[in-house]
């Protein structure tokens, strides 16, 4: 059998805070106690957000936490002629076409859900078939959803079942600045680096049966698993997010923080220690992440 393979997937868009530490301790734990094969890729295909000190700042982070990959540092910025490949081939499939719509045209066309920013375009404003290719990259093009629901099992929620078309329309697959969207580049690259295991935050959750659809164009099956783990909130209940430069790992280092520290919290996080106490590496492996995060109740932060 071959080995199980899972990913670090960072996108360098500012600094590491206290969720991402979260997050990226539970993944690495839970590969490195099974045994399974860590890469690290980097998803820095926003040019306008990515920058050389967020990605200095991720790998710090991670060599401060003790977190390691496997083989080279992976980066999607230099992975142009497969995404561009992928493109081809659904274009060859007819479900990808291009898509010159502004959001103003969206927006009028097409009613969000209550509560949903997402704007989904609808299937009226679809071009002729004449547009339906792969010619011009400088051009946004959408992928072809039909109605159809899919179901992702998730190993700590159980069964997600998602109708893409009714969450996104048709979404975006190749945007006009000549990279692939989110969703093809996650599916493509996790289909391509032999991934069989996604550890990720949970508000990635309604993304995977988009990425299993993209995933089975592309000539990928249905044996990819999926973990979705919680989410560290502040104390007003919101998520963490890269503004709270105080919950910054570089910001909390500076104040004296301890890698053994912040493995500690984390552990505490998880429900493996009643108050937090310093971690050594080693000490955090010893953790049975897998079940802890079949926990149903989540403390906010701190």
């Amino acid at each position: 059998m071959s080995a199980r393979v899972t990913r670090l997937a960072p996108s360098p868009t500012g600094r590491m805070h206290l969720g991402h530490a979260f997050s990226f301790l539970c993944a690495w734990a839970l590969a490195r106690r099974a045994g399974w094969k860590v890469l690290l890729r980097l998803e820095d295909l926003d040019a306008q957000r990515v920058t050389p000190e967020a990605e200095a700042d991720t790998l710090w982070m991670f060599e401060w936490l003790g977190i390691d990959w496997d083989g080279p540092i992976v980066r999607q910025s230099e992975r142009g002629a497969w995404y561009r490949e992928c493109m081809t081939r659904l274009a060859g499939q007819g479900v990808v076409f291009e898509s010159t719509h502004s959001r103003a045209q969206l927006r009028e066309a097409s009613a969000p859900n209550e509560g949903d920013a997402v704007v989904r375009f609808p299937r009226e404003l679809r071009p002729t078939r004449d547009e339906w290719h792969f010619v011009n990259e400088s051009v946004n093009h959408r992928l072809a959803v039909e109605p159809a629901k899919i179901t992702v099992t998730d190993e700590l929620r159980g069964a997600i079942t998602v109708n893409p078309a009714a969450v996104w329309g048709d979404p975006l697959i190749w945007l006009k600045s000549g990279v692939p969207s989110y969703q093809l580049a996650v599916a493509a690259d996790d289909l391509a680096m032999g991934v069989t295991d996604v550890v990720r935050g949970e508000d990635l959750l309604e993304s995977a049966p988009l990425q299993l659809h993209i995933r089975r164009l592309l000539g990928g099956d249905d044996s990819l698993r999926w973990w979705h783990v919680p989410l560290i909130r502040d104390e007003s209940g919101r998520r963490l997010a890269k503004r709270h430069d105080d919950l910054a790992i570089s910001t909390l280092a500076a104040r004296g923080e301890t890698p053994d520290g912040v493995r500690g919290l984390v552990a505490q996080w998880l429900g493996a220690i009643p108050a937090p106490q310093p971690l050594s590496i080693a000490s955090f492996l010893d953790l049975d992440v897998r079940s802890l995060l079949t926990s149903k109740v989540w403390p906010n932060y701190p």
